[in-house]
């Protein structure tokens, strides 16, 4: 055999044990891997966050809200989240309470102080815009990995960041019969592991609506947050402007702060 081919055949065996040597990181990833490595990277205990909310209608007249968002993740990996509007008077202790379930069927409590009382909200309203914002109930949770099916679009920079880009769809006909939207479509920065845009499709397959994420920075540790999210309507020039005033991680929030008895003491 010749000296050239001896020498392409030992390359060939030397690339060939160093992919089956390569760290997993270095490798191709799926979807489905590039997602649950998303949940586990960006996961905190507990989170608060102090936020502006701007409503900017699509002549330009802008209105100001302040709230608070309260977050505690359990030991089942599931999430509770509590919303609290602080600002101005005439949506002054209004409140939203939502507790994660593990197949979609979100438990929700809105208090509204006119009523002095607490309502349950229906599954089927997680798909509602909040409190007239662009956001709906259910975009207002952290990515839920485990009730979608995804699959890899491409790539793409945002920013100048590279991004993995993937299509989500609900993995359940119950699942999909819940959502507003028939499928989403993420950018996933690859850096950080972290969602910096999202498209949302209604029922029909129209673009509804897009949601940019600015500002990324690292919490801690693996953690990043944006500084500021927006969502831009598509069907009707609206947008929503959530600016982080405060934010703070794993601080030790407790349990009885997301309940319902809370909820309506927060509103008194």
């Amino acid at each position: 055999m010749r000296r050239r081919e001896l020498f392409t055949l030992a390359a060939a065996a030397v690339g060939a044990a160093g992919t089956l040597c390569a760290p997993r990181g270095a490798m191709a990833q799926t979807a489905a891997e590039i997602m649950q490595t998303h949940r586990t990277r960006q996961a905190t205990r507990d989170e608060e966050e102090h936020l502006l909310m701007k409503l900017v209608d699509k002549g330009g007249d802008v209105k100001q809200r302040k709230l608070v968002r309260y977050l505690l993740r359990g030991k089942d990996q599931l999430n509770k989240v509590l919303i609290r509007f602080s600002a101005p008077r005439d949506v002054e202790g209004t409140g939203m309470l939502t507790f994660e379930g593990p197949d979609g069927r979100d438990e929700q409590w809105l208090y509204l102080p006119s009523a002095k009382k607490t309502r349950r909200i229906a599954v089927s309203g997680k798909k509602n815009k909040f409190m007239g914002t662009e956001f709906a109930s259910e975009d207002l949770l952290p990515e839920a990995v485990a009730l979608n099916r995804y699959t890899l679009a491409g790539e793409q920079a945002v920013d100048g960041q590279p991004c993995w880009v993937l299509e989500a769809v609900p993995a359940t006909e119950r699942q999909a019969e819940d959502s507003g939207y028939s499928k989403r479509k993420l950018w996933v920065r690859k850096d950080a592991h972290a969602i910096v845009k999202r498209e949302f499709y209604d029922k029909r397959g129209r673009l509804e609506k897009i949601q940019h994420d600015r500002k990324l920075a690292l919490v801690t540790g693996t953690i990043w947050r944006p500084g500021e999210v927006e969502m831009v309507s598509e069907q009707n020039g609206n947008r929503t402007i959530l600016i982080v005033e405060s934010r703070a991680v794993d601080k030790g929030l407790k349990e009885d702060l997301f309940t319902e008895a809370e909820l309506l003491r927060g509103g008194a």
